[in-house]
């Protein structure tokens, strides 16, 4: 081969596998930012989503990983090895390095209101005023938020919900958190009232230290009279299994790495293709159409996490599914009015109208659609030549 037409393939060959590795490897930044309230330099890390300098319109959610210096790489590798199976969206991970800082940006709170006073003041603001808008400044975001911490930075997050009107955080994490005075009932009376929706997650264990696991079991019977739609709960106590083949042992000081998987794919559920078990239990026992349910699942998904997600083609099947399954053919008329809305340039829609016309007496119409979809693009299982041959066979009825 000439050198020079080596060398071209070889550039080529090296940009194309680059840019494929850039599309299945999140880009982790390291980065010092300079705090006016903490009058000092505060070291993060960064995690963008896989494809983040492809998909230059996407905006994605932020975590924020308090105790980022042990806590950030399994948040990060939890989101990156779910996000990779669309199991949860893509996200920004922020990780806060506090390896030298823990005990003065937590735990200085005054002992009347107990509320952050001195440099935990300074480092809640640092947070809210400071760090937060430099992320939305900076990266394409959107406005839903996780929080995660660990112990007392687990209590420290609390202050983003109590302390304004409107909570900045909209998720979280709460390992074995080490509440402070007057937290739990704080906490409690705001989830009472919220109006926005409020992922909470709290977790402890059996091998936990017992004032810890004391103080979530006292919170928790606080929320068993919680009634707030907007409110999202969960209590993840895991216990110890000594006398089973497997022996687990839920420290004090693993707990994170059960929880932190457990919340995420919890808090961030609505957001994955419909399973067989919410077809079998809700989608089955709709009363109301199956398209408008579909339709209204994204639109959560939106409205929740600012997320515009294309509906699945797993999802068109699973209500595909449902339609004949239950022989309400006249639901595939709205079905193809949706495929329309997300995959016109497809055959889809017409796929779906057609089996409409087809489904209710019509066939001679349905033929006509499956041959007028035959100048656009073939839509995975779904191909031209398939809508040809349901065609033909329409035609060899009537021939016959």
């Amino acid at each position: 081969m000439n050198h020079k037409l080596f060398f071209l393939f070889f550039i080529l060959s090296y940009h194309i596998i680059g840019q494929e590795i850039d599309s299945i490897i999140p880009n982790t930044i390291y980065h010092k930012i300079h705090s006016e309230n903490l009058n000092s330099e505060r070291e993060i890390t960064i995690q963008l989503p896989r494809n983040y300098n492809i998909n230059e319109e996407n905006r994605y959610p932020v975590v924020y990983v308090f105790d980022g210096h042990y806590l950030f790489d399994l948040a990060a590798g939890n989101f990156n090895y779910m996000s990779f199976w669309n199991y949860v969206p893509n996200v920004i991970v922020v990780g806060i390095d506090q390896l030298n800082s823990r005990y003065n940006d937590v735990n200085i709170l005054d002992n009347i209101n107990y509320t952050p006073i001195s440099s935990t003041a300074k480092f809640f603001e640092f947070i809210s005023n400071e760090l937060i808008p430099y992320i939305d400044s900076n990266y394409r975001t959107t406005n839903f938020r996780v929080a995660i911490g660990n112990e007392s930075t687990a209590n420290f997050i609390n202050f983003f919900l109590i302390r304004k009107k409107t909570s900045i955080i909209d998720g979280y994490i709460l390992i074995s958190p080490k509440y402070s005075e007057r937290m739990q009932e704080n906490v409690q009376e705001y989830l009472k009232s919220v109006s926005k929706q409020i992922f909470y997650y709290v977790s402890t264990s059996t091998d936990d230290f017992t004032s810890i696991s004391k103080n979530v079991f006292d919170f928790n019977k606080r929320l068993d009279s919680l009634k707030n739609d907007n409110v999202k709960y969960k209590l993840q106590n895991l216990e110890n299994f000594p006398n089973s083949l497997f022996k687990s042992e839920f420290s004090h000081f693993n707990l994170a790495s059960y929880t932190i998987p457990y919340s995420i794919a919890d808090m961030f559920s609505l957001y994955r293709d419909i399973s067989k078990k919410e077809y079998d239990s809700i989608i089955l026992n709709l009363k109301t159409s199956p398209v408008k349910y579909l339709e209204e699942k994204y639109q959560r998904i939106s409205e929740i996490y600012g997320i515009d997600k294309t509906i699945s083609i797993n999802d068109f099947m699973k209500i595909e599914d449902y339609i004949e399954e239950t022989e309400k053919f006249n639901f595939f008329k709205d079905l193809s009015k949706l495929a329309m809305i997300n995959y016109k340039e497809t055959i889809l829609p017409s796929y779906y109208m057609g089996r409409y016309y087809e489904e209710t007496g019509n066939p001679r119409k349905a033929m006509h659609v499956y041959r007028s979809a035959y100048i656009l693009d073939d839509f995975i299982q779904i191909s031209k030549d398939y809508l040809m041959q349901r065609a033909d066979a329409i035609e060899d009825d009537f021939d016959y």
